[in-house]
């Protein structure tokens, strides 16, 4: 069958056909068995047809399920990146383990900013107190009390 050339043009921008229902547009490369039990083999779904593969009605993105999975695995208590302050990495590799001392710190933390202390100050206050940092430095920023608050409230 001949290409049109909105086709040709397509494929030339690096566009490959979906698998499914063969539309020549952006694709996701699909995982026939999932990656997380091993699957290697991927086929080219347009993001309508990998929305169907995965149940949705719509399309699915790669960001729309890298932002699912990663919700899943903090619900879960599972480390997503670097181990947040507050939390310690369970002896698994996988899991998050609450942190007495450090969570004793967040309220602190949480309490100052309520009281209407810039992060920049309560930056200073820690710096002050001597409570070291997750990494244990002894100076905080104000980036770091900010990370803090934004992933506890």
């Amino acid at each position: 069958m001949p290409k049109d050339d909105a086709t040709l043009s397509a494929a030339s921008a690096g566009y490959v056909a979906c698998f499914e229902c063969g539309v020549v547009e952006e694709t996701h490369d699909h995982h026939i068995v999932p990656a997380s039990r091993g699957g290697k083999k991927t086929v080219p779904l347009c993001l309508a047809c990998h929305g169907a593969a995965h149940g949705r009605t719509g399309s699915m993105t790669t960001s729309v399920l890298t932002k699912e999975a990663l919700a899943k695995k903090r619900a879960r208590r599972e480390l997503c990146g670097q181990v947040p302050y507050g939390f310690d990495l369970a002896a698994d590799g996988i899991t998050l383990v609450e942190n007495v001392g450090e969570l004793r710190v967040v309220e602190m933390i949480k309490s100052l900013r309520e009281s209407g202390k810039s992060y920049r100050a309560i930056a200073r206050e820690l710096t002050n107190r001597c409570i070291p940092t997750k990494h244990g430095k002894p100076e905080w920023s104000f980036m770091a009390v900010k990370g803090i608050l934004r992933r506890t409230t």
